[in-house]
């Protein structure tokens, strides 16, 4: 089963004969004052943004959802400035990313399987979980990007910082990484 493409990949409906704008038509009117157009976007990305935050965070939800609120606060001020250099999507992940980075006061962790997950595959994506969260930062964070936003290598540098070469890089090593740890981790 394929992932879905990033949230600005995915194809945008028609603004006209009654469906919804695209991700930039929202973004500009957003910028010239159209707060609906801001709430729509939040709307539609709240959840992918949020997913990526947990990546970073880890389980603590409630964490999670108060670097949720932050980021898009700083969307809203910043998007005046926004350029479209990037895409609006790569650019949030990008302040959602300096704001899991920033200390916060600390929320007790809650983790739980979803009550629908049969047992198996929810100690299954803890394992993946546990694993992705021993590798260090600089391999975790690109893997995260490429495999569960479905970024491409450019829009990986853009969320890092970073030269594509370098995310390239890291991606491989990331790769190397997780595998070692995973295949330790069934022998033992």
């Amino acid at each position: 089963m394929a992932r879905p493409a990033a949230p600005e990949t995915q194809p945008a409906a028609p603004a006209a004969a009654g469906g919804e704008p695209s991700v930039p038509e929202l973004v500009r009117r957003a910028q010239v004052g159209d707060n609906a157009a801001f709430e729509a976007l939040v709307a539609r990305l709240h959840d992918a943004v949020l997913r990526q935050i947990v990546f970073w965070v880890g389980p603590d939800h409630a964490r999670a959802e108060d670097i949720s609120q932050e980021t898009w606060l700083r969307a809203h001020r910043g998007l005046r400035g926004y350029t479209g250099d990037s895409g609006f999507y790569t650019w949030v992940c990008a302040i959602a990313r300096n704001e899991s980075r920033r200390p916060r006061k600390a929320h007790p962790p809650v983790q739980k399987a979803e009550a629908h997950e049969p047992q198996a595959q929810a100690e299954q994506a803890e394992q993946v979980r546990s694993v992705l969260q021993e590798l260090p930062d600089e391999f975790r964070e690109p893997l995260l990007l490429e495999l569960w936003e479905d970024m491409s290598l450019r829009q990986i540098a853009e969320v890092l910082g970073l030269p594509e070469g370098t995310v390239k890089s890291r991606l491989h090593r990331a790769r190397e990484k997780f595998r070692a740890a995973w295949q330790a981790r069934e022998t033992s």
